[in-house]
């Protein structure tokens, strides 16, 4: 068997489908939010670079970790290879000393690495969720437009960081709303006419047939389910069976007492002061969320502001990137009817 030899100048395997390359989604924005990304860019790789590296701070570790072992040496005794000399030696005080220093430098180095490096965390953390967001968050078929709102105004003896703070715990308290709305129990009225639907379905369901026991003379035909359960021996596999479909036969036989019954219940659990509809769920949840963002987009305002007079102060990583980026969604109208696909997966199909 002999073989051919190759080309001298191979071409790189193709299988003929293009991918199309990831997208900074800095492309994505208008060009006001994409300058307030590449601030908070810029911004987090400042603080990033403020961080002493790790081989400075492994230095300063070996330093200290050298002169301690000077000292060491310098006083124990000479069966440890040591010098024995007096803590009043003026050698050791020196040692002394050193090891003091190179101590106070290690310490001063981590607590600045550590510190720096929270400072980073807080300075990427609304970056990288405005990016998450841009990549995964942001619904299908909509675009970004730059919104114009009115700067916001302090209030009587209020500085910009204590401005901020106080935007801040409204958004606390609203977003304290969205909670009890979301969490608000539904009308007893509600819950009872659904519950009845339940019932009568199910009645519905279990409704014996007589057809044949009066037109054949053969038996009374019961509902029934089909059930599947897993079968767990040497090799799983499925089990299916066919049987009378009891609860809907009790819905159908004791329909009025069940649903009765049921109505008690509801009425115990129920709390309609409380409680909201779904249209006033929808309602209420409009309103907080619109105000929320109204909200922050003054707190975002003022962030900015702040951090021009080089406040100290960041962004909230939670905080809406609408917000952050100046922006509003707008829903795009498709050209076609032809499906698409997934962002930044593959080409979209056009007819």
């Amino acid at each position: 068997m002999s073989f051919e030899p190759g080309p001298a100048t191979p071409q790189p395997f193709s299988a003929g489908v293009y991918l199309q390359s990831q997208l900074d989604v800095i492309e994505w924005l208008p060009p006001a939010a994409a300058e307030r990304l590449r601030l908070l860019r810029q911004r987090a790789a400042d603080a990033h670079r403020l961080i002493p590296e790790f081989e400075t701070v492994r230095e300063a570790s070996t330093r200290k970790i050298e002169a301690a072992n000077e000292l060491k040496r310098l006083t124990d005794h000479p069966q440890d290879f040591g010098f024995n000399l007096k803590p009043d030696d003026p050698r050791v005080k020196s040692a002394i000393k050193h090891l003091e220093k190179m101590t106070a430098d290690l310490k001063r180095l981590t607590e600045l690495r550590e510190v720096r490096t929270a400072a980073w965390h807080a300075a990427s953390a609304a970056k990288a969720a405005v990016e998450s967001w841009l990549r995964d968050g942001k619904p299908h078929g909509t675009t970004l437009e730059e919104v114009e709102t009115e700067p916001p105004k302090l209030n009587k003896g209020e500085d910009v960081l204590s401005g901020i703070e106080s935007l801040r715990r409204r958004v606390r308290e609203l977003r304290a709303d969205l909670h009890r709305i979301a969490s608000a129990p539904y009308p007893s009225a509600f819950c009872k006419q659904r519950m009845r639907e339940q019932i009568e379905a199910l009645a519905q369901r279990g409704t014996p047939s007589v057809s044949r026991l009066v037109e054949l003379d053969g038996p009374v035909d019961l509902q029934t389910q089909s059930l599947t359960s897993e079968v767990h021996a040497e090799r799983r596999s499925l089990a299916f069976t066919e049987t009378a479909d009891a609860l809907a036969l009790v819905a159908w036989l004791h329909r009025d007492a069940l649903i009765a019954a049921l109505d008690r219940e509801i009425s115990t659990e129920a709390d309609d002061k409380a409680a909201l509809s779904h249209e006033a769920r929808q309602k209420a949840e409009a309103e907080a969320r619109g105000d929320l963002l109204a909200i922050e987009r003054a707190e975002t305002a003022l962030v900015w502001r702040a951090m021009d007079e080089r406040l100290p102060v960041e962004h909230r990583p939670d905080c809406n990137p609408l917000a952050i980026l100046g922006c509003q969604l707008v829903t795009v109208p498709r050209t076609n009817g032809s499906p698409r696909s997934s962002p930044m997966h593959a080409w979209d199909v056009r007819r």
